[in-house]
């Protein structure tokens, strides 16, 4: 795929933008996206999700006074 060259737009004597070729402006955004995602799972091998069995979390409550287990969320 040929890709247009980039222009670039000054102001002020400055490099302010630069105008790209859509096609080479969406393959940026999907490598954006990538990375977020590598970031996403590095974090997810780095910090597990913990799982509590259900008659845990049921004895826990059971426990409290109200005996629900929303006695303990905050409210908006």
């Amino acid at each position: 795929m040929a890709t247009r060259k980039r222009e670039p737009v000054y102001r002020d004597g400055k490099l302010s933008a630069v105008i790209l070729d859509i096609a080479e402006y969406e393959e940026l955004l999907e490598r954006v996206e990538d990375l977020d995602d590598l970031r996403a799972l590095r974090h997810m091998r780095e910090h597990p999700l913990r799982f509590r069995a259900l008659s845990d979390v049921l004895n826990e409550c059971s426990q409290n006074d109200t005996g629900s287990i929303y006695a303990q969320v905050p409210k908006p």
